[in-house]
């Protein structure tokens, strides 16, 4: 076979092809040829009457895939390797119960028992504050917040008066 012929074989291939598919687009049966296809509409307000809609509407194949495709591309955006770790938060602490504050308390007395003076019945004691002296007798208040008691054997015990507690003082004697 010469060149010449080959390539008019081909020609005739060719041409009984493109016919074979013309022929088979004009009488293809009207049942499959409007399945695929979907009537374009015009919006609300350019619709006159139902004749114009008729006439203007057109028809295209709708794209068989369309739904086909929303799964896929679904799984297409998933993120295929999220971030793992064996991290497991620990669970909330229990709540706290209430404690109500503690009563006030009494501070702790600021005298040191120096020594004691009897004189006509009368017993004054000697105590510091810091480096200052300061001379008392039972009943007397100093600062006024710190009261001593009438003294009963080797304990001076004064009272705190804002809580109206007590605290002693041992005298050593």
């Amino acid at each position: 076979m010469t060149e010449k012929q080959r390539r008019s074989l081909l020609f005739i291939a060719l041409a009984g092809v493109a016919g074979w598919s013309v022929w088979l687009a004009i009488n293809e049966p009207a049942s499959e040829a409007d399945s695929g296809l979907v009537e374009v509409a015009e919006p609300a307000a350019r619709i006159r009457s139902p004749a114009s809609n008729v006439v203007g509407a057109a028809r295209t194949r709708a794209p068989a895939h369309s739904q086909d495709a929303t799964p896929r591309l679904a799984l297409s955006r998933a993120n295929l390797f999220p971030e793992q770790t064996w991290f497991v938060a620990p669970p909330p602490p229990p709540p706290l119960a209430y404690v109500p504050p503690p009563p006030p308390q009494v501070p702790a007395l600021p005298f040191g028992y120096m020594g004691r003076w009897q004189e006509a019945g009368q017993t004054t004691y000697y105590l510091a504050r810091g480096t200052l002296p300061v001379s008392v007798r039972a009943g007397q208040v100093l600062d006024g917040v710190w009261r001593l008691e009438p003294v009963t054997g080797s304990l001076l015990n004064f009272t705190y008066l804002p809580l109206n507690q007590t605290r002693s003082l041992r005298t050593g004697d």
